[in-house]
């Protein structure tokens, strides 16, 4: 927890700092492993003397003073905040917009349902003009930069923002290195979540006597979830033998980097399992990871829903036998070099 002190020291940087021009906006602060990925890959790309991530107070006073500081840029990254559901976001960045702040959008995601795009919800038609009128538009993957051209706007495909956190001078560990171990997340599926639970405990159960198992959290939701399987798959946990991750992905991906394989249900747990060498499997519980997986060209490594038991099994023992395959340390490399040269070009015509 902070101090008041601290609180202040950082109200003021965000308000009086000259160097910082330029506002970082997503979903950071509420302890989502993903979500902080974003601002960590942020300020290590964008110069954390440069970049201030975006404030919000539940005092008006505090707030109204945060809402008039009008930095040089606004950089929307990651996250899949482009979408026709809650506006608190979109309003925020519609604020700096009207504005007159120049917005970029880099790594983002976008998520509308078909009838708020052939009915033009609000939401929509507000989020179209702001994506028309921004400086720069590169989005997480080719469906998000389809709906984006749809709207009129000029957009390309960046990758996703956690591409970043990619290092090419710390290869993938070599399979003599490597522990024989599983590492699993699971979560809310946002679907028939009791199908979900029930297919995830067959599957662990016939993967305990096989591997040592070591089960990760990356957002405080994911516990409990972890837990019920984990009781009907026979196994005995408490929460304490749960890794926890929710705001430091460099520690997540050293935990994980000598595993043999990972399955995740939260995009960005297997996302950055992926990043950190790790051969894995991530499970598609919601359209954005097939958007994720397409600049890497291996959507074979997505689990639909419902789980079919059998089929990932299969699927982890080919990666077992053969791990280089599941291995995307040369297409994750290729991405994260293009992503740099972007930024690089955006950065020198600020």
């Amino acid at each position: 927890m902070l101090n008041q002190a601290s609180k202040l020291a950082i109200l003021c940087d965000f308000m009086f700092n000259p160097a910082r021009d330029i506002e970082v906006f997503g979903m950071f602060g509420a302890g989502n492993l993903g979500d902080e990925a974003m601002l960590v890959a942020a300020r290590q790309e964008l110069g954390a003397r440069r970049c201030v991530p975006w404030k919000y107070y539940r005092n008006r006073l505090l707030n109204g003073l945060v809402l008039s500081r009008r930095h040089g840029n606004l950089f929307v990254v990651g996250g899949t905040l482009i979408h026709g559901g809650k506006t608190d976001w979109l309003d925020y960045v519609e604020h700096r917009f009207d504005q007159k702040v120049p917005v970029s959008f880099f790594g983002t995601g976008m998520a509308f349902t078909e009838d708020q795009i052939a009915g033009q919800s609000d939401s929509y038609k507000r989020w179209a003009r702001i994506l028309r009128g921004s400086r720069h538009v590169h989005l997480r993957g080719p469906a998000s930069a389809g709906l984006a051209q749809g709207m009129g706007a000029r957009a390309g495909v960046f990758g996703d923002f956690a591409f970043l956190l990619h290092d090419p001078e710390r290869p993938p560990a070599r399979p003599q290195d490597r522990r024989n171990i599983i590492g699993l997340n699971f979560g809310q599926c946002l679907g028939d979540q009791e199908d979900f639970e029930r297919r995830a405990a067959a599957l662990v159960s016939e993967l305990a006597g096989r591997h040592e198992l070591i089960f990760h959290a990356v957002v405080e939701g994911d516990v409990p979830v972890t837990l019920r399987i984990a009781s009907a798959a026979g196994l005995c946990l408490d929460e304490a033998g749960i890794e926890k991750h929710y705001r430091d992905p460099r520690a997540f991906m050293d935990s994980v980097r000598h595993y043999r394989a990972f399955l995740g249900l939260k995009m960005h747990a297997a996302g950055l399992a992926m990043i950190a060498g790790v051969p894995s499997l991530m499970i598609a519980y919601l359209p954005k990871a097939r958007d994720f997986m397409a600049p890497l060209g291996r959507d074979d490594l997505l689990i639909d829903l419902p789980v079919d038991v059998e089929g990932t099994l299969e699927k982890l023992a080919r990666l077992l036998d053969d791990p280089g395959s599941g291995i995307l340390a040369d297409r994750i490399g290729a991405v994260h070099a293009g992503q740099r040269r972007i930024l690089r070009d955006v950065l020198a015509g600020l």
